[in-house]
């Protein structure tokens, strides 16, 4: 897989400059970031009929941290389920934790939308696996 558009979401700035830095070490054509949901959530509710007719646009990995303020990263998922912004399996998105509270790995495979969770920080041989992984639903990336 080369994705050409990642969403990066989490209020943690260092965690912001790390992962994108991971990132950039990939083909990627954009990366967005975000350091809360609900700026988030708008964008994708603003974003979500452009892309409708023009999927290249929409994001092809959305990773969101759990712990965050106002609004956290299973409130935004339920969000984005509720307002239908993506279709299920359309895109992968990651909840991105330095929790490994086993209630927070499985709230995550109850939603439909999320792809995987993943323990902080994210390093390049955890961004290969998610890139070259045929199906990494569902599943916790410790390494």
């Amino acid at each position: 897989m080369d994705p050409n558009n990642i969403v990066l979401i989490d209020d943690n700035s260092v965690d912001l400059v790390i992962h994108e830095k991971v990132i950039k070490k990939f083909k990627v054509s954009s990366i967005r970031k975000f350091s809360d949901a609900q700026t988030a959530l708008s964008f994708f509710k603003l974003n979500k009929a452009k892309w409708e007719s023009n999927k290249k646009e929409q994001p092809d990995i959305v990773f969101i941290d759990i712990n965050m303020p106002n609004m956290n990263g299973f409130d935004l998922l339920k969000s984005l389920q509720d307002y239908n912004v993506f279709k299920q399996g359309e895109i992968k998105i990651f909840l991105l934790s330095s929790s490994n509270n086993i209630a927070d790995v499985n709230m995550s495979k109850q939603c439909s939308l999320c792809s995987g969770y993943i323990i902080k920080p994210l390093t390049y041989s955890k961004m290969n696996l998610i890139l070259n992984v045929a199906n990494p639903n569902k599943y916790i990336i410790k390494i």
